[in-house]
């Protein structure tokens, strides 16, 4: 009898164990010598979740990484498959892949081979929703230094990365409302000083 449970559930388990099994490319940023990768979301499946982590690289290849952030509008990272429910639990410390100037998906240029990103920190960790647009997490990096994350919502949407000015970190709600269901750019309410806009995807989350 115990033989044929095993036999039964097994593939159930397997299957739910590995259910974010799959290439989840990354956005990367550098926000005042911190390297911070996005997890490149979609609207639905198992990419429907805004995962960010601040990450490092080997002294050297930490180097190069953020001089060609520095240099180019936008730099995403193709790792090898894995499971993105144990880097959310801290099982995954390490990604390998290759570094793109670009989007890896739509004819980036492979620039950086065979890197090793260490995950130091994870900062946000939201799965996306069916909510309005136009509010932003929160997330304090430095002293003077915040991350603003769009909250993707229904569609038409997008997803935004903002380093901001952010000071006295005890008085900040984790979410900020823009008032606007629009791609923020050079202004903030709650006079946090808008400093520049990281990243900034539409095309994933427009009306099917």
């Amino acid at each position: 009898m115990l033989k044929w449970l095993l036999v039964l559930f097994t593939p159930i388990v397997f299957a739910h164990q590995h259910n974010s099994f799959g290439v989840h490319g990354l956005a990367l940023v550098n926000v005042e010598h911190k390297i911070i990768a996005s997890h490149l979301p979609l609207p639905r499946g198992m990419h429907a979740r805004q995962l960010i982590f601040e990450v490092q690289a080997q002294e050297q290849q930490q180097k190069s990484l953020v001089q060609l952030i520095n240099s180019h509008p936008l730099v995403t990272f193709a790792p090898g498959a894995f499971e993105l429910d144990k880097l959310r639990s801290g099982d995954l410390v390490r990604v390998n892949g290759h570094v793109y100037q670009g989007h890896f998906e739509r004819g980036g240029i492979q620039t950086l081979t065979g890197l090793t990103l260490k995950v130091k920190k994870i900062l946000l960790d939201e799965p996306v929703a069916e909510v309005d647009n136009g509010q932003y997490y929160i997330i304090p990096l430095t002293t003077n230094d915040c991350l603003l994350v769009h909250k993707i919502g229904h569609l038409p949407s997008f997803d935004q990365l903002i380093q901001a000015r952010c000071r006295d970190h005890a008085t900040l709600s984790r979410l900020l409302d823009s008032m606007t269901d629009k791609p923020l750019a050079k202004t903030l309410p709650l006079k946090l000083e808008f400093v520049r806009s990281l990243y900034l995807e539409i095309q994933d989350f427009i009306e099917p």
